[in-house]
């Protein structure tokens, strides 16, 4: 049986159109903010990683069919979004939609990405990544007490953050551990240590924004400086005082960033 993907939709479809994916482990309320604030102007579909939901009435269904594969991920997005539509990705999210736009170009019209790295795991040619054994330590972690292993995720998330309590507890209240799906949290874990979407960034040729807090720990705001064949259609903007979620520290910066870069301003 084939998992089928939770999303909403907001604003009126006749606006351009904005298709959202969340970051690992995070529910696609914790961008419903930001969502909400962009569909005054836009047609907003926002939806769930496959398996990952605040709703316990879908942890069940939740567990068949989950298939975190690029390609496979990329075919039931392409499914939802919009025909031709600005995607916008948070983190992990942010990668999976650089894949899709530089692989399926004729449905993206533009790229969007939040507090995202092209590479998350350090590798031989690439220093601007957490430690593959700190990775591995930490995905046992989830992998054992996805509970903990979340409030683990969140408190480094938030680390840098002018109210990171307050962050935190926000974030936490966006998680249902009654809705936790070990299979969904592994899954996302493992394509977030393989993923590596440098080359894709070479590849764009849609207009595309990055977007970073200036005080991230997880992704550093300079990461996309050590990237070789930049495209010029290329923008990058980084928020002072935010940590891996601008877009909650700051609403209505990031949204007004967003938006001027979709209309050109």
């Amino acid at each position: 049986m084939r998992f089928q993907l939770e999303y909403i939709c907001l604003g009126e479809q006749d606006n351009q159109a904005i298709f959202m994916i969340p970051g690992w482990g995070m529910p696609k309320e914790s961008m419903l903010p930001l969502a909400t604030a962009l569909s005054e102007q836009f047609y907003v579909v926002l939806v769930d990683l496959p398996g990952i939901t605040a709703n316990s009435n879908s942890l069940q269904l939740s567990r068949l069919g989950i298939n975190y594969d690029i390609d496979v991920l990329t075919e039931q997005f392409l499914e939802i979004a919009p025909e031709s539509s600005w995607w916008l990705g948070w983190s992990l999210g942010g990668a999976i939609a650089t894949y899709v736009a530089a692989r399926r170009s004729s449905r993206v019209k533009g790229l969007i990405t939040l507090a995202t790295s092209p590479c998350f795991v350090k590798r031989n040619d690439w220093a601007l990544g957490m430690d593959l054994p700190t990775f591995d330590e930490f995905s046992q972690l989830v992998h054992t007490s996805p509970e903990l292993g979340l409030r683990r995720f969140i408190s480094l998330q938030t680390k840098g953050a002018q109210h990171s309590r307050l962050l935190q507890k926000q974030l936490i209240e966006y998680v249902n551990p009654e809705a936790f799906n070990g299979l969904a949290l592994d899954g996302g874990l493992r394509l977030l240590r393989n993923l590596d979407v440098r080359r894709e960034y070479a590849l764009l040729d849609c207009r595309n924004l990055h977007l970073y807090g200036q005080e991230d720990i997880l992704v550093p705001f300079k990461v996309l400086s050590k990237l070789h064949q930049i495209s010029d259609k290329q923008k990058i903007e980084v928020i002072e005082g935010c940590s891996h979620q601008p877009f909650l520290e700051q609403p209505e910066k990031s949204k007004n960033i967003i938006e001027q870069f979709i209309y050109g301003t």
